[in-house]
């Protein structure tokens, strides 16, 4: 019997390791074949919404078929809550309190008066409290420029240029990555990306060119030119330069130093700037005008997949950039 016995277990653990093999999704349960994105000490946060899991099981995909260490999922602010409806009615506020005894032609494009914090400060979006339905602001609001600028709005806006409940929960939920990344170097992720196959390479191989004191290091943009700048000096070849940031959009995949995160914080919180924009043109303005440390990986290593509709913009359409990988995953 003891014979039988073995030679069942024995032909268990050989179909077991079979499957393994020629499985990906089967693959993270060993941590022998678990790589970290980033060559360092760090965590890793897939922005997700609960709704969407459909996007959560492609991420899982790509994690195990890369046989990446488990990664957290952040569960990302829905457009729908009251929470959203609040947030716009605080900048509505916030607005509506700089304009007063602040003469201006209504019909026109106004620069308000705006000075960068110095320190962490108390903020009314702090006072937030749950309730059940709010009305939307009339007229809808508009996506702030620069420090503070606001124009009027106009039902002929492009859709990009009004301030929408989409916009102001991705602002949140990003706000809320950055957060966790105080306490260590932190990748943020959105859910709907593609990665080279050997991305984690590529990373360590430039990864000795980084300054010490880098805040933000995009791992993928858009609507930018990010070899605008000369590389940085690189000590081995790669596929991959670092360059210093020009004025990357899109926020699908960067790392966040714990510097870089208590900075943006600074910024991303003072009551005139936050979610006066998309988080992404938010920033892009920030690294324009030097006050983070920002670095891009060029080419992109991580893209956004375009396939399903965006869960930020007001027709659903996914933006029109476009760009490759060498040998993506799910190319």
């Amino acid at each position: 019997m003891f014979p039988r016995t073995l030679f069942t277990v024995l032909l268990a653990l050989s179909i077991l390791c079979i499957l393994v093999s020629n499985n990906p999704i089967l693959l993270f349960a060993n941590s022998r074949h678990q790589k970290q994105l980033l060559p360092i000490p760090s965590q890793t946060l897939v922005i997700n919404l609960a709704r969407r899991y459909d996007r959560r099981r492609q991420m899982e995909i790509l994690r195990s078929g890369l046989r990446l260490a488990y990664w957290t999922y952040l569960p990302a602010e829905d457009h729908t809550s009251s929470l959203s409806v609040q947030l716009l009615q605080t900048v509505q506020a916030i607005r509506a309190a700089a304009f007063k005894d602040f003469y201006y032609d209504s019909d026109s494009t106004v620069a308000l008066p705006f000075s960068w914090p110095t320190q962490l400060e108390s903020s009314p979006f702090d006072d937030i409290s749950p309730v059940f339905s709010l009305p939307d602001p009339a007229p809808p609001l508009t996506c702030a420029t620069e420090d503070f600028t606001v124009e009027p709005y106009s039902p002929a806006l492009k859709h990009y240029r009004v301030l929408t409940r989409n916009r102001v929960a991705c602002w949140h939920s990003h706000l809320s990555a950055i957060k966790r990344a105080v306490s260590q170097p932190t990748l943020i992720l959105e859910d709907d990306v593609d990665m080279e196959v050997d991305i984690s390479e590529r990373l360590r191989s430039v990864w000795s060119s980084l300054p010490l004191d880098w805040d933000i290091l995009y791992l993928g943009h858009c609507w930018s030119n990010e070899s605008y700048f000369p590389p940085l000096p690189s000590q081995e070849p790669s596929l991959v330069r670092l360059h210093p940031s020009n004025a990357p959009l899109c926020t699908h995949a960067y790392a966040v130093s714990p510097t870089g995160a208590l900075r943006l914080l600074l910024y991303l919180t003072h009551p005139p700037f936050a979610y006066s924009r998309a988080i992404d043109h938010a920033l892009a303005w920030l690294v324009q005008n030097r006050l983070v440390r920002a670095y891009s990986v060029v080419p992109s290593i991580v893209v956004q997949r375009k396939i399903s509709n965006s869960d930020v913009t007001i027709d659903g359409r996914a933006s029109t950039w476009r760009d490759d990988l060498t040998k993506g995953f799910f190319a």
